[in-house]
């Protein structure tokens, strides 16, 4: 379809949708399945902040935008007109049909007032511990003086802490867990992922290796289930899957066995890859920036009467510049505005994170790592959207902003990073670019950074 523009009192309105790339669909998807920030950033600069990428065999097509009013127009649109398109996506079967992502409407608000308690308020407090406990015994098998994956450390940290905080596993209960999980993430199956999520949606769950993976890990949960709910201490315990069994809809009804299965495992999958790699992140742009690096840890130093602005600021500058989900998908029932298109029902709008996180009318040097300009104002809710926005955004944010700062905070007081010598430091000495891992972007070589212990402080 080609957008028209629009005669007589809406005129400068287009009908249709935006152009997109001369390429055939199948080199787009291609493009996209290797290289999706380079895809974003090259139709930005040639078609605008608002255009289509079409993908193959599929057909499905993407209206992707980034200015902030477009943004605003999707995500404060009615639920009704425009729902989360999670449900209508191929990866909708790994998390469920019960999972907040994919429900829409009545039912998403319900699981969504279910969930929201554990995340908020006093709560967090009770997961200080673990994250910070979690995160120094990693620590301890750290190499110093030698080029460490970063990243990889850092998905066993987060791992650990989903598995104690969210799950509340204890020691004995974790390597079947830790094995289903590194199973169904394991890298190798990037390239099996994205094909599955590239094609049509027919509802259907991942076969062979990935679909065996996911029901190991099926029926381990619902083995954690059953012996929780068998508990009689539940009202004493702070996991956040011993909340959600005792939590009530307003008339009184739990979850099902099914709902936390989904609601768990979209938990894991949205709250441990993306926070690993987050952190990951962040320690990749500061080692780039010995002088941001030295004055985060001058502020860490100071403890409670340093605050933690400087922190703060680093990690949204991190999640503007390294978004680790490059955007979501809207899928819409009805016409809708947005920016100068008059979209059809059945459009897929997709905010696109990546994009309206670097717009260069909204942001100063897009591309460029700096937290100072969080110092005097916060990140703009149309212009800085890594947890997605809305009605829908992400329920797990708060957690994920703590549970950062807490390992940025543990790992900076004992230990300073810096850039690999040699070769390896040349290679990557302007930062490592955005590889896709499944849906998320990663660190190229996996955030290398060499460690030396800290001076004890007198």
């Amino acid at each position: 379809m080609v957008a028209t523009a629009v005669e007589g009192p809406g005129r400068g309105v287009r009908r249709g949708l935006p152009p997109g790339p001369r390429a055939p669909a199948i080199v787009q998807t291609l493009v996209w399945a290797v290289a999706p920030t380079w895809l974003m950033d090259r139709c930005a600069r040639r078609l605008g902040s608002t255009f289509t990428v079409t993908f193959a065999p599929s057909g499905i097509k993407l209206v992707m935008v980034s200015d902030p009013e477009a943004v605003r127009a999707v995500f404060t649109a009615p639920a009704e007109v425009a729902p989360s398109g999670a449900g209508a996506s191929p990866v909708a079967p790994v998390m469920g049909p019960s999972s907040v992502v994919v429900l829409t409407g009545p039912e998403h608000m319900r699981q969504r007032k279910l969930l929201l308690p554990p995340f908020h308020g006093e709560r967090m407090r009770e997961y200080e511990d673990v994250i910070v406990k979690a995160t120094r015994n990693d620590m301890a098998s750290w190499p110093l003086g030698t080029p460490m994956r970063l990243q990889e450390r850092t998905r066993k940290i987060t791992l650990e802490v989903i598995l104690r905080a969210v799950f509340g596993v204890q020691d004995e209960r974790m390597g079947p867990l830790k094995q289903a999980i590194g199973d169904l993430l394991r890298p190798t199956h990037t390239v099996a992922m994205l094909r599955f999520a590239l094609r049509r949606p027919t509802g259907a769950r991942p076969t062979g290796a990935i679909g065996e993976a996911l029901a190991r890990l099926d029926g381990l949960i619902y083995e954690e289930i059953g012996r929780r709910r068998a508990q009689r201490d539940l009202d004493g315990r702070t996991d956040i899957l011993s909340l959600l069994l005792q939590a009530r809809d307003e008339d009184g009804e739990g979850m099902t066995d099914e709902e936390l299965r989904d609601e768990l495992v979209t938990l894991l999958l949205a709250g441990h890859e993306t926070t690993a790699t987050s952190v990951a992140w962040a320690l990749e742009r500061l080692v780039r920036h010995p002088a941001k690096l030295r004055r985060l840890m001058a502020e860490i130093d100071g403890g409670e009467t340093a605050g933690e602005a400087y922190m703060t600021a680093v990690i949204n500058e991190t999640l503007r510049v390294r978004p680790v989900v490059p955007l979501v998908v809207r899928l819409l029932k009805e016409e809708l505005q947005v920016g100068e298109y008059r979209l059809p029902a059945g459009t897929r709008v997709v905010p696109a994170i990546y994009l309206a996180n670097r717009n260069p009318r909204v942001y100063e040097g897009p591309g460029e790592f700096r937290p100072e300009r969080f110092l005097e104002k916060g990140p703009e809710t149309f212009s800085w959207i890594p947890f997605g926005g809305g009605i829908r955004r992400c329920i797990g944010a708060s957690f994920a902003m703590q549970e950062m700062k807490l390992i940025l905070r543990t790992v900076l007081s004992e230990l300073e990073p810096s850039l690999p010598g040699g070769a390896i430091g040349r290679r990557w000495r302007h930062g490592e670019w955005n590889r896709r891992r499944a849906i998320t972007l990663v660190p190229s070589a996996g955030a290398r950074v060499v460690w030396r212990r800290r001076p004890v402080k007198a």
